[in-house]
């Protein structure tokens, strides 16, 4: 082979080397390429998933703040699943839709429904009529609105709900407080009161009732007449 050929022979030679080398580069490249879009297409995932994770969270904190419950309902804590198939029942009996809730606290429930006033009254008919469907459901009680349970914020919900008991209307105040402990009795009517500027003051017949429900951290209070409470026991008897 002459010296030019070997020259040629050699120079394609290496031109075959660097060709096989840029080729395996970019097979390379590619590789890496791929990977790095696998691990891209690996975090979009798992950023989807939590974001996934994260939203019925967040829909259940917003349904859960956003929920009125606007009626109390007191029944024997020893059938609560009586309780409230009970409850579910009549109140679908006079075409309610109701939302059911435990309070947190034995024998008591929260339930949403259109008007708690008007489903009391029909409430009363209903059982009137049927007092068989009340077997373990005692009292329901309307709610206008829900505080924090310390004294001064209940002071402070008070005052101008009970303003629109007019002057000469006699009125008494009823408390019911569960897993509550910061004042007695008598203290805490005396703090609740203080705050209510009417005179009139009747226990035994009223015609307006400021009342107070306390459920721990929280309270329920409203401003009833005498007939938005439903006594099932006091209804019975009276038939």
């Amino acid at each position: 082979m002459q010296w030019g050929d070997a020259f040629m022979a050699k120079k394609k030679k290496v031109g075959r080397r660097k060709k096989a080398a840029a080729k395996a580069k970019r097979s390379v490249s590619k590789k890496a390429k791929a990977k790095k879009g696998v691990k891209k297409s690996a975090k979009k995932k798992s950023a989807a998933r939590k974001t996934a994770k994260k939203k019925p969270a967040k829909a259940a904190e917003q349904a859960k703040a956003t929920g009125k419950f606007n009626l109390i309902v007191t029944f024997d804590q020893n059938h609560a699943g009586t309780a409230e198939n009970e409850l579910n029942a009549v109140l679908r009996k006079i075409g309610e839709k109701p939302k059911v809730a435990s309070s947190g606290i034995e024998g008591l429930f929260k339930a949403a429904v259109s008007d708690a006033r008007k489903v009391v009254g029909r409430l009363r008919d209903l059982c009137r009529a049927d007092p068989n469907l009340f077997v373990v459901t005692h009292h329901y009680i309307p709610v206008d609105l829900w505080c924090k349970s310390g004294v001064p914020e209940m002071q402070k919900n008070i005052k101008p709900l009970a303003s629109s008991i007019e002057e000469k209307e006699r009125w008494k105040m009823n408390i019911s407080k569960r897993h509550w402990d910061k004042l007695g009795g008598k203290e805490l009517i005396i703090k609740l009161t203080d705050v209510i500027d009417r005179e009139n003051v009747d226990l035994n017949n009223p015609q307006k009732i400021v009342q107070v429900e306390i459920i721990g951290n929280e309270a329920g209070i409203s401003l009833l007449e005498p007939k938005d409470l439903l006594d099932i026991v006091g209804v019975k008897e009276e038939t």
